[in-house]
């Protein structure tokens, strides 16, 4: 399930299990933890190396996540902006307008920022709480259109959000008081995209999904920073 969780969540080439993964959603706080370790990479060679090069940092990032989340950022941050009454044709379309631009900027001069003053260990546990916000936003939530994602929503439940809760838990502890903080703003973070999604969408799809992920590691980042 792991490999499947993998070929999912990032573009490391590896064969998947779609119907697998989608009853088996826990997986993805697991899945996490390969992904904090590669884009903490810098961080372990400033450490061990004393060679810093976590200007690279948005680079492991990419490469670890891929752009999937980013484009769904994009597509939100679009939706965002868009007028009233079109705020639901704007999260369909494929082109990307000034709104999503500009949330795409912003986002990646932040985490950039947060990158250079975070460890190893918080990183992990960031990244840990993305993966378990798009959880709890799939299993609390309905899809605004059929597609990937309601397709993938349609096992996701409690059962799923307390098989994922280890790796938070653990990587919670290592990374100290404020990451009990950040979860309870991804939580808080998660339900304010939820509230908007469905007075605006009529529910959640895949774009949303990503932004999510996006937003929740970007603000727990930020809180270590603190």
């Amino acid at each position: 399930m792991i490999s499947s969780s993998i070929a999912f969540l990032t573009p490391i080439p590896v064969k998947g299990d779609v119907e697998k993964l989608r009853r088996n959603l826990w997986v993805f706080t697991y899945t996490a933890v390969i992904i904090g370790l590669i884009i903490a990479i810098p961080d372990f060679v400033r450490q061990h190396l004393g060679v810093d090069i976590r200007f690279l940092a948005i680079a492991f990032y990419i490469a670890a996540e891929g752009i999937n989340h980013i484009d769904g950022l994009i597509d939100f941050g679009d939706a965002i902006f868009a007028p009233e009454s079109r705020k639901r044709e704007a999260l369909k379309d494929t082109n990307t307008g000034a709104g999503g631009i500009a949330v795409a900027i912003i986002y990646f001069i932040l985490l950039y920022h947060a990158l250079q003053n975070v460890d190893a260990v918080q990183v992990i546990f960031s990244q840990i709480a993305a993966k378990y916000s798009m959880l709890l936003i799939m299993a609390a939530s309905r899809p605004c259109w059929e597609g990937m994602a309601s397709y993938m929503m349609e096992f996701a439940g409690l059962r799923d959000l307390i098989f994922a809760l280890p790796p938070v838990a653990v990587a919670g502890y290592l990374a100290g008081v404020k990451a009990a903080c950040a979860l309870f703003f991804a939580i808080l973070l998660v339900f304010a995209v939820k509230r908007y999604s469905d007075t605006k969408f009529g529910g959640i799809n895949g774009d949303v999904i990503g932004a999510t992920n996006c937003l929740t590691f970007l603000s727990s980042l930020l809180i270590f920073t603190l």
